[in-house]
Order: C-alpha cells, then sequence, then structure tokens
C-alpha cells in the first residue's frame, strides 16, 4: 500500500463549503481550509483518508498535532469528517482533540473532546497509517 501519493479528489474538492466550515472552526481562514494541501494516505472500502501535509510537517517532540480528513463511503449518517488529532510517538499512542462532521443530509457538527483520554493507535487500521505519516522521522 503507498502512502506518499499527492491527490486533489473531486469529492473533496467540491466540498468547499464544509472545507471552509472547517477551517473557521479550526481556527484557519476560509482560503487556507479550502486550498489546504490534503495528503491521500490511504483507500479501503470505507473511505478515502487525507492528511494536511502542513500539519504533519510541523511540531517538534514526541507529541505531533494532525490535521486528518476522512471522505466516506458506506457510513449510514457520516459523509465526511475532520479530526484534530494529537499522536505521542514515543508511546503509540492517539486521542481527537476536535471532530467535525458532515451528515448526509449537509448537518455539520462540531464535538471538542479536549479532555480525551489517550488510546492505542493499533485498535484503528487507518490510524495506524496516519500515525506513521504524523510520527515519521
Amino acid at each position: 500500500m503507498k502512502h506518499t501519493k499527492e491527490h486533489r479528489d473531486p469529492l473533496v474538492r467540491r466540498s468547499a463549503a464544509f472545507l471552509i466550515t472547517m477551517g473557521l472552526l479550526f481556527g484557519l481562514h476560509a482560503g487556507a481550509a479550502e486550498c489546504a494541501d490534503w495528503l491521500k494516505l490511504t483507500e479501503n472500502e470505507e473511505g478515502v483518508f487525507y492528511a494536511d501535509r502542513d500539519t504533519l510537517s510541523k511540531g517538534a517532540g514526541q507529541v505531533k498535532e494532525a490535521r486528518e480528513l476522512s471522505v466516506l463511503k458506506n457510513h449510514k449518517e457520516i459523509v465526511r469528517m475532520l479530526e484534530v488529532v494529537e499522536y505521542d510517538c514515543s508511546e503509540k499512542k492517539r486521542r481527537v482533540i476536535q471532530v467535525l462532521t458532515q451528515t448526509k443530509n449537509g448537518e455539520a457538527v462540531l464535538a471538542s473532546t479536549l479532555n480525551a483520554a489517550w488510546g492505542p493507535v493499533m485498535q484503528h487500521q487507518t490510524a495506524t497509517v496516519f500515525f506513521e505519516a504524523a510520527c515519521k522521522k
């Protein structure tokens, strides 16, 4: 599985309003959110998973923060999900700081989980791919 393909998925590009909303809620200006440099990490039967290249290249130390975009294929209610996630690279753990979801009816729902517990990365297949991208040396 190749994880370094740069990709501008039409579904992501057509989602300008969602990306602008994400940007505003996550402290970005609208242009930066809409034109974020999304890197396609993987695709499977559940969806297509992207990371914001800018967040992957930042951060020093063992705890890294990353913005992750999931475009889900067959979820009953959710179409897209943006997460701000922290990775503890030395302990192979992750925790979700914020989640913005777009439902099939177009509703955007923001959940803040600032005090979320750390959990092991290996419990989610796609989380492993994100962890590897965020914590690469």
